[in-house]
C-alpha cells in the first residue's frame, strides 16, 4: 500500500475523493480528535494529539490531489510487501528518535508501524517501554500484554538457538549488531555506580554516588522504589537469592540491608566501632543460602557477616591492597577475590582459608563466577579478560577486544556468552568458550561500571558514570 493510500485511510475517504471532500473529512475529524475533547484524561489526550499529527499529515498530502492523480491500487500481495517495508522504516524512525530521548514523536512512528503490521512484536516492546519512561503505565502494559500474546501466537519461546555457522569466528560488523538500546534512564543525579538483578530477572537495583538507591522494573523502565542509602556514596549492591533484601555498601564503611518490598532499613553491618570495614565498602556477594553475606573494602580486607544477627562471622586482612570485587560459587564452598594488589584468590567459604593464589602482572577489578561454578572470569586493568577454570585456577581463555581497563563483567545464565563493561565506554558481548567478540554497543558517554544479563538472556542493562542506565534488547530470539 503506497503512502496516498494510507493517507485515504486516515481521514476514512474512499480512494479518490474530491479536494472537496477531503477537507470536510478533515474538519471533521479534527474537531473530532481536539485533545481539548479529553480534558481530565491525560492518556487520551496524548493519543489525540498523536491521531491529530497524522491527520493532519494525510490532511497535506491530499488536499491537492484529484481522483486522476491515484496511483492503481496494487495487488493484494504488492500491498502486504509494501505494508512490511513501511511498517520497518517507520520502526527504524522510531528507534533512532528514541535513542535521542523524542519520546513522544517516536510513540508516532510506532504507532504507525503497528498500523501497517498489526503483528509486530518488536514495535509494540519498544512502544510499551516508550510509555513507560512517559509515566503512561496503563498504555505500557497493554503493549506489554500485546507482546506475549503475539509470541505464544507464532510459537516463540524464550530459549535461544544457533544463528547462522556456529563455527563462523568472523567479529560481526555494526549492521550485524544484535543488540538495540531501548532506552535510557536518567534519573540518578551522579555516577551509577552499580546495578543487580533480581533472582526472577523482572528486577533490577542500582546504586549510585547520588547516595540513592532505585528499584526499576526491567520490562517497562518504571522506577519502583528510591531508596536513600544513609552511606554516603554507594559503590556496591546485591540482591538476596529470595529477593527480598537489598545489600548495599558505601564511603561511610558500613553495610545496609534494606527491605525490597518496603524500602525499609533491616540490618546494618560494621555499626560499632572496631567492627566492620574501616574503609569505603567495594563489593558484596549474597551466600546462595541466604544467611551471610561476603564484602570487600578499600581498607584490604574481606568480611564475612552473619544476615539476622549482623554479626561479623570472620575477617581477612592478608590482603596489600584494596579489594575490588568478590563472589561466592553457587555451592557457596568458594569465594573468589581481586584487587589492586594484581593477586587472583580462591578461599575456603566455610574457614576464609586460602586455596590458589595465581600472582599477575596486572589489577583485577572484577570478578564473577560462572552459573555452574565452573569457571570464573576477571575484568582486569590491561584492558582483558580472562576465563579461568576453577579447579586448578588457570586460564581458559583470554578475550581482547576493549581499548581500556576492563571493570565490570557478568555471565548468561546458559554460560555460553559473557558481557563486560569498561572505561572505554563500551559493552561487549563475548562467546565465554572461543573468547569471540559478538557485539560492541555504544552509547554510554562515560566509563561504564557495571553490567548484568537478565536469567533469559535477552536483556543487559549497563550503568555508568555519565550517570545513567541503559536497557539493551536482542533484536533475535535466538542465542548468539
Amino acid at each position: 500500500m503506497t503512502n496516498l493510500h494510507i493517507y485515504y485511510e486516515i481521514l476514512e475517504l474512499s480512494i479518490g475523493a474530491s479536494p472537496a471532500e477531503v477537507k470536510r473529512a478533515y474538519r471533521k475529524l479534527v474537531k473530532q480528535w481536539h485533545p481539548d475533547q479529553f480534558v481530565g484524561f491525560p492518556e487520551r489526550q496524548q493519543q489525540a494529539e498523536e491521531q491529530i499529527k497524522r491527520i493532519n499529515e494525510a490532511y497535506e498530502h491530499l488536499k491537492t490531489k484529484s481522483a486522476t492523480s491515484v496511483p492503481p491500487f496494487p495487488s493484494a500481495q504488492e500491498q502486504k510487501q509494501q505494508n512490511l517495508a513501511l511498517s520497518r522504516l517507520y520502526y527504524q524512525q522510531g528507534v533512532e528518535k528514541a535513542k535521542h530521548e523524542q519520546y513522544r514523536e517516536a510513540l508516532v512512528d510506532f504507532t504507525q508501524a503497528i498500523f501497517l503490521d498489526l503483528d509486530y512484536i518488536e514495535a509494540y516492546k519498544y512502544r510499551g517501554f516508550v510509555y513507560s519512561i512517559l509515566g503512561r503505565d496503563q498504555e505500557a502494559n497493554a503493549d506489554l500484554r500485546k507482546v506475549a500474546e503475539l509470541r505464544e501466537k507464532t510459537g516463540q519461546s524464550s530459549a535461544y538457538s544457533a544463528v547462522g555457522n556456529p563455527g563462523n569466528s568472523v567479529a560481526p560488523t555494526p549492521q550485524q549488531n544484535r543488540w538495540v538500546c531501548a532506552g535510557t534512564l536518567r534519573v540518578h543525579d551522579d555516577v551509577v555506580s552499580a546495578i543487580a538483578f533480581s533472582p526472577d530477572g523482572y528486577t533490577f537495583v542500582s546504586g549510585s554516588f547520588d547516595e540513592t538507591l532505585r528499584l526499576w522494573q526491567l520490562s517497562t523502565g518504571r522506577q519502583l522504589r528510591r531508596i536513600d542509602s544513609r552511606c554516603g556514596r554507594v559503590y556496591c549492591v546485591a540482591v538476596s537469592p529470595d529477593g527480598r533484601y537489598i545489600a548495599s555498601g558505601g564511603e561511610d564503611t558500613t553495610i545496609r540491608l534494606w527491605d525490597v518490598h518496603t524500602g525499609r532499613e533491616v540490618q546494618v553491618f560494621g555499626r560499632w566501632l572496631r567492627k566492620g570495614h574501616r574503609d569505603t565498602v567495594l563489593s558484596l556477594a549474597f551466600h546462595p543460602d541466604g544467611k551471610r553475606l561476603v564484602s570487600g573494602g578499600a581498607d584490604q580486607t574481606v568480611r564475612v557477616w552473619h544476615l539476622q544477627s549482623g554479626r561479623e562471622l570472620y575477617h581477612i586482612d592478608a590482603y596489600s591492597n584494596v579489594v575490588t570485587g568478590v563472589d561466592i560459587n553457587p555451592d557457596g564452598q568458594m569465594v573468589a577475590t581481586v584487587g589492586h594488589e594484581k593477586i587472583v584468590k580462591l578461599r575456603y567459604m566455610t574457614s576464609g582459608r586460602l586455596l590458589r593464589a595465581v600472582r599477575q602482572e596486572f589489577k583485577s577489578l572484577a570478578v564473577a563466577f560462572s552459573p555452574t561454578g565452573r569457571y570464573f572470569v576477571t575484568g582486569d586493568s590491561d584492558d582483558l579478560l580472562r576465563v579461568w577454570g576453577c579447579d586448578r585456577a588457570q586460564v581458559q581463555q583470554v578475550l581482547r577486544g576493549h581499548d581500556n581497563q576492563v571493570c565490570a563483567v557478568a555471565w548468561s545464565e546458559d554460560e555460553k556468552r559473557l558481557v563486560s563493561g569498561s572505561l572505554d565506554r563500551t559493552i561487549r558481548v563475548w562467546n565465554s568458550r572461543t573468547g569471540q567478540l559478538l557485539d560492541t554497543l555504544e552509547g554510554h558517554e562515560d566509563s561504564v561500571l557495571s553490567v548484568g544479563f537478565n536469567p533469559e538472556g535477552r536483556t543487559i542493562v549497563s550503568s555508568s558514570a555519565d550517570h545513567t542506565i541503559k536497557i539493551w534488547w536482542s533484536k533475535f530470539s535466538q542465542r548468539a
